[in-house]
């Protein structure tokens, strides 16, 4: 079931894991992997959960932030990083011991996750996801930060396309989450993407609402999505967010580049645009329709 692997990418030995074909990053904490996923799946579960799942790049920050907001009730930043409640990252203990409803976010494979006990109890998904091309590029910047992967643009988007990079195959990702949503027509999940969140965020907040059952009035909507643009959560993040502090990785690195849709022009290929429309063929439109 589990397996690590070393590779060496650039100028530094990339340790990384396989756990049931996903490939994932060292642990920044020194959790073991194979355990990690024990207490998850061994989770106790409540009724008021709410898991925010998204391949990384995708929108998790702004769509977290989102949902206190609406938790609350009011425009007021989360002082806590997301990756206090990300499920990969944190102890049994955090896991377990979190004031309801919960929060958590996660960029692991569904299938690792996702657990009986979850589907019975219909725990609320909010499921985001966006262009692999503005993915790719998003990702490069960020784990070139983290040395987690090659420093080269060409190399890093092969690496990208065979599913190689931390947190794994983004088509696979996808696959299991449409999968998902067939067979579980009943199950309570948003499914929204980055692109639309831009085009019409105030809609997305009022998605989340409804999800959550909680009252939100068109003026509160407007408020947090004021609140939530991207400068004003890039300032939060640099001023106010309280950040895990792991000897392994600086999770305060800059964490906002550009936040805007179609950026991938400037860097990507015609040869590696038509790869990735090739390889995805489609998908995000098909979840688009769910």
């Amino acid at each position: 079931m589990f397996a690590m692997n070393e590779k060496s990418n650039g100028p530094e030995n990339i340790r990384t894991f396989l756990v049931k074909d996903q490939v994932l990053p060292p642990q920044p904490f020194g959790l073991d992997w194979e355990q990690q996923v024990v207490n998850i799946q061994s989770m106790k579960v409540r009724d008021d959960d709410l898991i925010i799942c998204a391949y990384p790049k995708a929108g998790t920050h702004w769509l977290w932030e989102m949902c206190h907001m609406l938790l609350h009730g009011r425009v007021e930043y989360e002082t806590r990083a997301k990756e206090h409640l990300m499920m990969e990252f944190v102890s049994k203990d955090a896991l377990a011991n979190d004031d309801s409803p919960r929060i958590f976010n996660t960029h692991l494979y569904f299938s690792l996750f996702m657990t009986e006990k979850m589907k019975e109890k219909k725990v609320k998904l909010v499921h985001v996801y966006r262009n692999p091309k503005d993915t790719v590029m998003s990702l490069y910047f960020h784990y070139r930060q983290l040395l987690w992967h090659s420093q080269d643009l060409r190399e890093f988007v092969q690496e990208f396309l065979r599913g190689e990079v931390s947190f794994g195959d983004y088509v696979r990702y996808l696959q299991q989450m449409e999968t998902f949503m067939k067979e579980n027509p009943d199950h309570p999940v948003v499914n929204v993407s980055f692109e639309e969140t831009k085009r019409d965020p105030v809609g997305v907040v009022r998605r989340l609402a409804e999800l959550m059952k909680v009252d939100a009035s068109e003026k509160l909507c407007e408020d947090i999505v004021a609140a939530c643009s991207f400068q004003k959560m890039k300032m939060v993040d640099d001023t106010l967010k309280q950040y895990l502090q792991t000897p392994l990785i600086t999770f305060s690195q800059k964490l906002y580049r550009k936040g805007v849709v179609g950026d991938w022009k400037n860097y990507l290929t015609v040869a590696e645009s038509e790869m990735i429309d090739k390889l995805y063929c489609g998908r995000t439109e098909r979840l688009h329709s769910l």
